[in-house]
């Protein structure tokens, strides 16, 4: 059965330029970035994603808030995905963005395990929020990958350096350190919070950093056809970015 499977996820790669893991039924079944034997970025069919290098080193998802609501990205009432090999496009729209929609555009680096992603909102009401959290670096190889949502307790030993509107997460075994890079917009609001409070982006914002489980959460309006950056990646001699190099960034990886 495992050799018919594999079969088919190489007819699809070779012909659609997809990539799937594990089935279109599973959650993360969309290989960003890696093999299907061995994916380090899955992604799902809303904003969502999981780090595999090969230990878990993270969750990251999006999400919106307009004045006291929120809700996930897969909470939303259409979302629409393009993929093809390495590039994901999604359309997200809902009631709280009225008339609006959000585009997030997603590439792979070339120079680094992880990605990068352009975010651009149009026609959206004018107290709109982009919510995102990151967390749950296990420092683990899960046994099921498809499994790699943000766990309170994938989260226990994770330590968080903000610096600006970038952070550095430090996980796995203390004698076998590992390090992971993120950037996020510009004058984003972010906190550290509590992984076991996620029913909605506000509720994890708000959560609190007195917890076992911490994540960090952000917040940052979202301006019509303003374009906002996210980056995430393992730092290397041709790999170390700061936030005003992403547009660039991204437009190399996204057109490459």
């Amino acid at each position: 059965m495992n050799k018919v499977k594999n079969i088919i996820f190489a007819l699809s790669y070779l012909f659609f330029g997809i990539h799937s893991y594990a089935g279109e039924g599973n959650k993360f079944s969309i290989v960003l970035s890696g093999t299907q034997a061995e994916p380090k970025v899955l992604a799902c069919k809303t904003p969502e994603f999981s780090f595999h290098f090969p230990q878990m080193a993270g969750n990251f998802k999006l999400g919106i808030a307009s004045g006291e609501k929120s809700l996930w990205s897969s909470e939303l009432k259409s979302v629409k995905l393009n993929k093809k090999e390495g590039i994901l496009t999604y359309t997200m729209e809902d009631k709280l963005l009225k008339s609006g929609k959000i585009t997030v555009k997603v590439a792979k680096l070339t120079e680094s395990d992880g990605f990068i992603m352009e975010v651009e909102g149009a026609s959206l009401p004018t107290d709109l929020n982009l919510c995102w959290s990151f967390g749950g670096s296990y420092g683990k190889v899960l046994s099921d990958k498809t499994d790699s949502e943000l766990k309170p307790e994938y989260c226990k030993e994770n330590v968080f350096s903000v610096e600006g509107n970038a952070f550095t997460v430090y996980y796995g075994e203390s004698l076998n350190l590992k390090v992971l890079q993120g950037i996020v917009p510009d004058e984003s609001d972010i906190h550290l919070s509590d992984a076991h409070k996620q029913s909605s982006p506000i509720a994890f914002h708000q959560s609190g950093k007195k917890t076992d489980a911490p994540a960090l959460t952000g917040s940052k309006k979202l301006e019509n056809g303003v374009k906002v950056y996210f980056c995430f990646y393992t730092q290397n001699t041709k790999a170390d970015y700061n936030s005003f190099m992403l547009p660039e960034l991204f437009k190399k990886e996204f057109t490459r």
